[in-house]
């Protein structure tokens, strides 16, 4: 079986086949190599919550193992088109999300990995158990990273300043490890970690420009509270803020809208100029929220709305419910799976993040782990 890290990664970022197709080879690939997930999806074939060869693991065509495979002869292709009414694949809304809660309590990683490259860990709360996430190929979760990044920004035309205090104390955050790469990436070298404890000055802003370059501000939502609390310097009109969330283990949770306006604010810009990004330690790609006040994600990475009293219905949209990721870049771990974050989607592909969903509204979803 070729468990190539190169030959996934070309898949994974592939333009010339559909989300769907790729998702339903990935399903069947973690069926059969990830043991949390297979038996997640067993029991929720033997609870009658999924039935049928849809969501059998044993009825994996080991060859779908290959990403390539649909390529390698006539009419394959269309064996592994989820649109092909006797194909037998999985729809990407009928494919099962498994608990987020599955990267706190098991090492979350595909039999064939036999030590990550690297691991993850969520920041947590005080005396709350970590999620880790186990990245077998570095090389494929920091080209999803840029990849996407540039998708929404032209990483050229910015110079990166990075405020993140209290993540610098987690030396396995995937938000570190991202916005290294970042500024690693940065052929003008001027992209930065701004130093911890003080004030966002003129100097740093005018050498950020150099070059005619503009400004992004790039860093967790209280880093950015403090920095304009320390007296920082105003931003330039054409600069961005990127804020990465961050509120609920630091401050108090503040609504989307009210921290967007205090940090258009503090640094004098336009609160269309404040931007998000969306994504976790779990995660190996991201989602952009570019001002509009909505979250768009890159072709590999899909965020649909569930039930919470039954995840295997996706909400209508404009309907809150929790949302469910399909990230094809963790193919090495978990794709599928649901978060413990309240959202809304539209008709388009965008979605909103509201906070977190109430814990008794989970109860429903916790037997699936059970």
């Amino acid at each position: 079986m070729n468990h190539s890290f190169a030959s996934w990664r070309r898949y994974v970022f592939e333009t010339d086949i559909p989300f769907g197709e790729k998702a339903d080879a990935i399903f069947r690939h973690q069926a059969a190599h990830q043991p949390q997930y297979r038996k997640f999806v067993e029991e929720l074939s033997e609870s009658g919550a999924a039935t049928g060869q849809q969501a059998n693991p044993g009825a994996v065509n080991s060859a779908m193992v290959d990403p390539w495979h649909a390529k390698s002869g006539a009419g394959a292709r269309q064996q592994t088109n989820p649109d092909s009414e006797n194909s037998g694949a999985m729809s990407p809304s009928e494919i099962p999300l498994i608990p987020i809660q599955v990267f706190r309590d098991a090492v979350v990683r595909a039999g064939y990995v036999s030590e990550p490259q690297v691991t993850f860990r969520s920041s947590g709360t005080s005396g709350a158990r970590q999620s880790t996430h186990q990245i077998a190929d570095l090389t494929l979760y920091q080209e999803s990273c840029y990849r996407g990044f540039s998708l929404f920004y032209d990483p050229a035309e910015f110079t990166i300043l990075a405020c993140l205090p209290g993540y610098s104390d987690n030396p396995q955050s995937s938000l570190i490890a991202m916005i290294d790469h970042f500024v690693r990436s940065d052929a003008s070298g001027k992209s930065c970690f701004l130093p911890l404890n003080r004030p966002l000055t003129g100097d740093d802003i005018r050498e950020a420009q150099k070059g005619g370059r503009r400004v992004m501000l790039f860093g967790a939502a209280f880093g950015l509270l403090d920095l304009i609390d320390m007296g920082s310097a105003a931003l330039p009109h054409d600069a961005v803020v990127v804020e990465t969330g961050g509120m609920k283990t630091h401050r108090r949770e503040m609504p989307k809208e009210e921290l967007r306006r205090q940090l258009a604010d503090g640094f004098g810009l336009p609160a269309s100029s404040v931007h998000s990004e969306y994504g976790m330690a779990e995660m190996c790609s991201q989602a952009w929220d570019t001002g509009e006040g909505r979250f768009r994600c890159p072709p590999w990475l899909r965020i649909s709305i569930r039930n919470p009293r039954n995840p295997m219905e996706e909400q209508p949209p404009g309907e809150e419910g929790l949302i469910g990721v399909m990230d094809l870049a963790n193919v090495h771990s978990i794709s599928f799976f649901l978060t413990q974050d309240r959202g809304v989607a539209d008709g388009d592909g965008a979605f909103e993040v509201l906070g977190r969903w109430d814990h008794a509204a989970l109860r429903g979803c916790n037997f699936l782990m059970e």
